[in-house]
């Protein structure tokens, strides 16, 4: 059996990778790399339901603008486009949840309210009904559901 590996592309490479050397550079508070770390977690989401729906693993564009799976092409059932949009939102806010139920068990720390903070914003943020972001793809897929 093949082993099939998740390919990354990089849109813009020198660009991207200079905007991010000098953004971390001068990251003083950390609130970049937390981020960052939040939107990773967001599209390892994305990636991880796109691996269970089509056992394969997803190509991911890096850009300066940020991560994405790339989709143009594939065939997609209303159901399975509900389940790849709602995935990274879900991973972000179960990691908000997690990481607030693990200080409430053990203790409270600044740099686990900015993780869960970001968690919270990227995941909330996604779910906005808006083009290009998971909410407007959620949004449409439950029109179509109430049509039937």
């Amino acid at each position: 059996m093949r082993r099939s590996r998740a390919k990354i592309r990089w849109k813009q490479p020198l660009l991207t990778l200079a905007a991010l050397t000098l953004l971390l550079a001068f990251d003083g508070s950390g609130i970049l790399r937390v981020g960052l770390g939040c939107a990773v977690l967001h599209e390892c989401g994305h990636a991880l339901a796109y691996r269970l729906l089509w056992q394969r693993w997803p190509e991911i564009e890096v850009s300066p603008f940020g991560l994405c799976l790339r989709l143009r092409g594939l065939p997609m059932t209303n159901l399975q486009e509900l389940l790849l949009a709602a995935a990274g939102p879900a991973v972000n806010l179960l990691a908000c949840a997690a990481v607030l139920a693990f200080m409430r068990a053990t203790a409270y720390t600044y740099g686990g309210y900015w993780f869960a903070c970001c968690n919270l914003l990227v995941g909330a943020s996604n779910l906005l009904p808006l083009p290009g972001l998971d909410g407007a793809h959620i949004a449409v897929c439950l029109l179509h559901f109430g049509r039937k």
